[in-house]
């Protein structure tokens, strides 16, 4: 089968045939991939980066791609949620089932978790995923629109992680696919939201598609910006995506006293900030988020449902995925939102 590799620790991916994985525990699904997302994070593995060169869960070679939807072609003998035909959606992150944070129900802190697409992926024309690691398709979602689903949970988890009252502000820092999502979340849950970026065409997109104020932080400072529509409160809830310096400086400056802000940027490198001055004289708690729990699933299906997000819209280009390196290029040019090879 084709798979799309990460073969060496230098740039470039390659294209390779390799076998067709097979059933080998009880516990096994097999499917045939339809589609699967290119994610930033993956950009830097193409770039071989330092963040890439220093990821302790990245094993070479690998098969790439966490990002998915498919059909089951095969069941271990002791799958109970799945038969073949199925359409389904998988979860980066492959919990164990077995320790403290696993039983506590935060699957996403599982102490033994592999996290698909580092030792094996989905960048391929089929793949194999233990049950627990899968979900069934929402009613109503193409496969293309499953494989944005893992955007969609890690969007849910990092609003959920702290409690919105309608009416109040939050802040979204980069218009990416991640953010959009995120302002979708919270304007359904009825919070003012506004969302900054410093790319046109994502600012486009987010003014008419998430539902939040665009702010261009290239004619306007942000933080002028926010105080303005907060009438000099500052914001109530920050989520920060950007993953750099002075987005974190503008986060800080502006959320309000007893505020909240949350990061699930990937940062290159090392940021700087004094606690004692940017937190502890205001109580500002600092919250990073990793994934999604089955509780955040349970989320995104009712958002669904209740049509208060947009998947399809994110999906920028559907290519084939003999066109990768175009693909690549597209996410890391930061003008697209979701960019999904076909298989």
């Amino acid at each position: 089968m084709k798979a799309l590799m990460k073969l060496r620790p230098e740039p470039g991916l390659t294209l390779a045939e390799i076998p067709t994985p097979t059933i080998e525990h009880p516990d096994d699904v097999l499917f045939k991939v339809d589609s699967c997302a290119i994610c930033v994070g993956e950009t830097k593995v193409y770039d071989w980066s330092e963040w890439a060169a220093n990821d302790p869960t990245l094993q070479l070679p690998t098969v790439l791609g966490h990002e998915a939807a498919g059909i089951v072609v095969d069941v271990g003998p002791e799958v109970t949620q799945f038969r073949p035909g199925d359409l389904v959606v998988n979860d980066p992150i492959i919990y164990c089932g077995h320790c403290r944070h696993c039983r506590a129900g935060y699957t996403n802190m599982c102490e033994n978790r592999e996290i698909y697409g580092k030792r094996r992926g989905a960048f391929a024309d089929f793949a194999v995923l233990p049950e627990r690691a899968l979900c069934h398709l929402p009613d109503g979602l193409s496969l293309e629109e499953g494989a944005v689903l893992e955007n969609l949970g890690i969007a849910v988890h990092a609003v959920e992680i702290e409690q919105h009252n309608p009416g109040d502000w939050a802040v979204i820092i980069g218009a990416g696919p991640i953010g959009i999502l995120a302002a979708q979340t919270l304007v359904a849950w009825g919070v003012n939201t506004i969302i900054t970026d410093l790319s046109e065409p994502r600012l486009e997109f987010a003014d008419q598609h998430s539902g939040a104020i665009a702010v261009n932080v290239k004619r306007e400072d942000p933080v002028s910006a926010v105080m303005r529509y907060t009438k000099g409160k500052g914001a109530d809830f920050v989520i920060e995506m950007a993953a750099n310096q002075i987005a974190m400086d503008n986060a800080f400056d502006m959320v309000r006293t007893r505020g909240t802000i949350v990061t699930i940027g990937t940062f290159n490198g090392p940021i700087s900030f004094n606690p004692f001055f940017k937190m502890t004289r205001r109580e500002i708690k600092l919250q990073s988020v990793m994934g999604r729990t089955w509780e955040t699933w349970r989320r995104m299906v009712q958002l669904i449902a209740a049509d208060k997000v947009d998947l399809g819209s994110l999906i920028s280009h559907v290519l084939p995925i003999a066109e990768y390196d175009r693909g690549f290029a597209m996410v890391k040019g930061h003008a697209v939102q979701k960019v999904l090879l076909k298989l």
